[in-house]
């Protein structure tokens, strides 16, 4: 009797579940379905790439970290500015933003080629002044060591660093199946919203109406821990491994902004990025006294500092 009883409870558990997971696959369906749609499609032989291309001027590419569900809206404290006088690209990569997955490889070298596809099929010359955040960091060194001249610019938002990325610890096998899983789940649906909004601090900005407070969250309850996401932090120490491979072209200027958090999880100062980036044209780096999303907090500091660094660079 209490075997057959263990045995019910058993599948009533496993019936709940996955009624759970069914339930957020068929409400995240819907909700991205009724999002109006930003940005464009680059179908390139690489990867599909999702272009959102705006403003007039030189063109300024943004590139996000991992894990950032919604480039398009994370990188708008500094658009929303630039675009007064600077044409904006943001790229996002399958299972970002407005992109969908993508069975493609995460290998550094394809990814970056999907870039300049994309920025190609939008008539979209360089060079470029691109602003990376985080892993997007890794992707535009690979980009300027393997094709030099490309980038003019890297404005590095609290980037990833080649030399310690490949000292991380990373998630093993299990580790990741059990994100992918917790994304799937639905279960960051249930979180208090004051837990949302630690998780997406951007949500409590004035700069976003109320459409797009409804888009963020989509989109992160559609991407977060995604399988694009969860591949990406498999080949992470794989893609460090590529670019410590190759030495850092000297045709690149290099302005950076490092935040306090970076410098202490790491256990760093900012010498090591002086010295990683020795051989640049140009190096100019500013320690900002807030968060991993330093373009959130200080993008006034940021946008001030770009500028000035290009008058006197131009």
């Amino acid at each position: 009797m209490i075997k057959k009883l263990l045995m019910v409870a058993v599948l009533i558990i496993m019936l709940a579940i996955a009624a759970i997971f069914v339930n957020n696959h068929v409400t995240t369906n819907s909700e991205v379905e009724a999002l109006t749609m930003k940005g464009t499609q680059a179908e390139t032989e690489h990867g599909d790439i999702r272009v959102h291309d705006f403003g007039e001027g030189s063109p300024l590419v943004f590139l996000s970290g991992m894990g950032t569900t919604s480039p398009y809206h994370d990188f708008k404290p500094l658009w929303d500015i630039l675009q007064e006088d600077f044409r904006i690209i943001i790229l996002e990569r399958p299972g970002y933003g407005y992109n969908h997955s993508s069975s493609r490889d995460k290998a550094v070298e394809t990814v970056v080629e999907s870039y300049r596809e994309a920025l190609d099929m939008h008539d979209i010359e360089g060079p470029y002044d691109v602003f990376a955040h985080s892993m997007g960091g890794l992707e535009a060194v690979h980009w300027s060591q393997t094709h030099p001249g490309e980038i003019d610019t890297l404005i590095g938002l609290d980037i990833a660093m080649a030399p310690w990325t490949v000292e991380m610890d990373t998630p093993g096998l299990i580790e990741r199946n059990l994100q992918y899983l917790l994304g799937r789940s639905g279960l960051a649906r249930f979180m208090e919203e004051s837990d949302l909004e630690d998780a997406l601090p951007i949500l409590t900005f004035d700069i976003y109406d109320d459409e797009e407070r409804e888009a963020i969250e989509t989109l992160f309850h559609a991407n977060f821990f995604g399988r694009d996401i969860v591949r990406e932090s498999k080949a992470l120490k794989d893609n460090a491994r590529t670019i410590l491979g190759q030495d850092v072209p000297g045709s690149m200027k290099v302005l950076l902004f490092v935040s306090e958090e970076n410098l202490d999880a790491n256990d760093l100062d900012e010498t090591a990025f002086k010295d990683y980036f020795s051989q640049t044209a140009t190096y100019e780096s500013h320690v900002l006294d807030t968060h991993h999303y330093v373009h959130h907090e200080k993008f006034d500091v940021i946008i001030d500092a770009f500028m000035a660094h290009r008058q006197q660079n131009d």
